[in-house]
């Protein structure tokens, strides 16, 4: 038989190996929820990041959308308020026309002129008139129209951008897709390792 010491010391290095490899499982089991917690925080953050650019991305997209939309507006506005003008105008030339061409004559005050100026006169009044006629009609119609391809551009070509649920779905990201990724992703030692 053995003597006891040498039994007592192949056991206390047994027990001190058993010690030692429980601590190293142990320093192994406490990296590994280390670095199960430390990327499970960054895919958590990075999750968190992904659904603010992404609605960042959307806020700048209405506001550009937005800008679209008031250069629309001012290009409209600007043709309705020339033509609004030109229609005002060309309105009271005609009324002008109406006075004087009531009057009958020129030359009112005094002897009235030959039969063939007042001819020309009468005719170039209503020709004149003829035009201003024409001139508040296509006015009218250039600011209607105006108004019109504002409407139908702001209604169909140039709409606020709303996401789908296509595109919603893309840009969010459920805590539970952390567990799908590899195991070398989930435990991954910083800086030691890949980072994908």
């Amino acid at each position: 038989p053995t003597p006891p010491t040498r039994r007592s010391s192949s056991a206390a290095k047994a027990s001190a190996a058993m010690a030692v490899e429980g601590a190293i499982g142990a320093a192994a089991a406490g990296m590994a929820a280390g670095a199960f917690s430390y990327n499970r925080e960054n895919y958590m953050f990075d999750a968190e990041m992904r659904w603010e650019r992404f609605a960042s991305a959307r806020e700048y997209a209405n506001q550009q959308a937005e800008q679209y939309r008031g250069d629309i507006r001012n290009l409209a506005a600007l043709t309705v308020k020339k033509n609004g003008l030109w229609a005002v105008s060309a309105t009271l030339c005609m009324a002008l026309n109406v006075a004087l061409y009531c009057a009958g004559r020129l030359g009112l005050h005094g002897p009235s002129p030959p039969a063939w100026i007042m001819g020309l006169w009468l005719t170039n009044n209503a020709a004149s008139f003829g035009f201003m006629a024409v001139t508040t009609f296509l006015a009218l119609h250039a600011s209607f129209r105006a108004s019109a391809a504002s409407v139908h551009l702001l209604t169909r070509k140039t709409r606020v951008p709303v996401p789908t649920l296509k595109q919603l779905d893309q840009a969010r990201t459920f805590a539970s897709e952390f567990e799908q990724q590899s195991v070398s992703d989930i435990f991954r030692v910083p800086y030691l390792s890949n980072s994908g």
